[in-house]
């Protein structure tokens, strides 16, 4: 399967969780204290800095050996299920401590909801690795629907209910782990658990260790913003900056994310059974799909980022929100392309320690920037610096990777992109002044839709081997 139907196939998988987050910041942001949603936020950022770091390596680990033999895995599957039950011991006492010294104020109640938040989301998402080997779609995007159909009916019931952060983790929690226990039903059916090869033991941890120390510089990189605001400023300020970043990060997330559903174990695959001089190639097309889809998707949030924060948010938290979004953008864009797309690499090469190696100096300048910029500008200070962390983050691991397993760019498909980009940048600046004159809730559709299509002209003309992909065979010329 080529990288591009990859991840067009998987998108419903991804869409449905990051529209159910927009919409529960929506409501949770007018219908809860500043404070308590900065809570919510603070659990869930603990809780997926956790996930990463101690639990996440036998996720990818079974994912990485898996792949090469995904027409008989039961073994692999086995074993990797009984070391990810041992992993959430540590797990829960690390939340239990994070939760204690993140809140000084309700320590119990942040600890407990740290714990809820990782349990359940371990049980969901080891089936759902499995499925991601099996290529088994639908299963994948029933979970995902059933999740964020669930999260949302009861999440916006319970905020009506009760205003407290604890009462939204655990409507997480229980919905979570009910749709978690059918994906390993589901998944662990069709397998032979005790078939098909076993990586020797050594090799797996010799893999799969070594993704704990890149995961602990990964996820301070990643969650350093909002926990050194939290500490900072408080958790009114973390909520104020969460809401705004939330809409840059999400539509970015959730193409990003395509990548990650069944693009890594299709990468691993075609390195395992093609060599290097298949994984580069895949590395090219990998690179000209992601950016054909985030490049234009950025450029189009910063062009929409006021009617979008003063549509969507309550007047408190929208001028926050529309400073904040070019800064959170950037940054989503260099996150993105680093995680998604870069450490394809490290995980084929199973160079999994150098990641890490190579995160840290982004970390520690991004630390640096925001212990300058932070009292100096506060909430808009902490964008700053973490699109300045991101950037050093990208900038550093390209040159890594390049001379880990040196892959070609597809320049040309990036140009025709930068300037399918660029027309309809030109396009809705020209409508700006007629289009703000509109309702919020007009000029956001409008500026989509336009956008939408200028851009589909632009590179239909241009033709960049992304839409020869999605062409029919009749369309498409020998060479994109």
């Amino acid at each position: 399967m080529s990288i591009v139907r990859s991840l067009i196939g998987y998108a419903p998988a991804v869409v449905l969780p990051r529209i159910v987050s927009l919409i529960l910041v929506l409501i949770l942001t007018r219908l809860i204290s500043k404070q308590e949603y900065g809570l919510f936020v603070l659990v869930m950022t603990l809780g997926e800095m956790i996930d990463v770091i101690v639990t996440n390596w036998v996720r990818i680990a079974m994912t990485r050996f898996a792949s090469a033999h995904t027409d008989d895995f039961g073994r692999e599957t086995l074993r990797s299920l009984e070391l990810y039950g041992l992993t959430l011991i540590p797990a829960i006492a690390v939340a239990v401590a994070a939760g204690y010294l993140a809140q000084s104020d309700r320590p119990v109640e942040l600890a407990v909801a740290v714990v809820v938040y990782l349990v359940a989301s371990g049980v969901m998402r080891f089936p759902s690795s499995v499925m991601s080997v099996q290529a088994d779609r639908n299963g994948i995007v029933t979970m995902e629907t059933a999740k964020a159909v669930g999260v949302l009916v009861f999440g916006v019931a319970a905020a009506f209910a009760s205003g407290s952060f604890f009462t939204q983790i655990v409507v997480y929690g229980v919905v979570t782990t009910v749709v978690g226990l059918w994906g390993v039903r589901r998944s662990m059916r069709p397998l032979a658990l005790r078939s098909g090869p076993l990586e020797p033991l050594s090799r797996y941890l010799a893999y799969g260790l070594p993704i704990i120390g890149a995961a602990v510089v990964g996820a301070i990189a990643a969650s350093s913003d909002r926990l050194f605001l939290n500490q900072a400023v408080g958790a009114e300020a973390v909520a104020l900056y969460a809401a705004g970043v939330m809409l840059a990060r999400q539509p970015m997330d959730f193409l990003f994310s395509l990548a990650g559903v069944r693009v890594f174990p299709l990468m691993m695959e075609d390195y395992e059974r093609g060599g290097v001089a298949k994984a580069r190639a895949r590395m090219a097309e990998l690179i000209s799909g992601v950016v054909f889809m985030t490049l234009p998707a950025a450029a189009g949030l910063l062009l929409v980022s006021a009617p979008m924060a003063r549509l969507l948010l309550s007047a408190d938290y929208a001028e926050a929100a529309i400073a904040v979004m070019p800064p959170a953008v950037a940054a989503a864009l260099f996150f993105g392309m680093k995680t998604f797309v870069l450490e394809q690499v490290y995980h084929m090469c199973k160079r999994n320690g150098l990641n890490g190696v190579a995160t840290l100096p982004a970390a520690v300048i991004g630390l640096v920037a925001m212990a300058v910029l932070v009292p100096k500008w506060g909430v808009w200070g902490c964008a700053v610096a973490y699109m300045i962390q991101n950037a050093s983050l990208f900038a550093i691991n390209y040159v890594v990777v390049q001379r880990l397993m040196a892959f070609p760019i597809p320049w040309r498909d990036i140009a025709r992109t930068i300037a399918a980009t660029a027309v309809m940048t030109a396009v809705l600046l020209v409508l700006a002044q007629p289009l703000a004159a509109l309702p919020n809730a007009v000029h956001l559709v409008l500026a989509i839709a336009i956008g939408v299509v200028a851009y589909a002209a632009a590179a239909l003309v241009l033709r960049p081997s992304p839409v020869e992909e999605l062409l029919p065979a009749r369309f498409r010329r020998r060479s994109a």
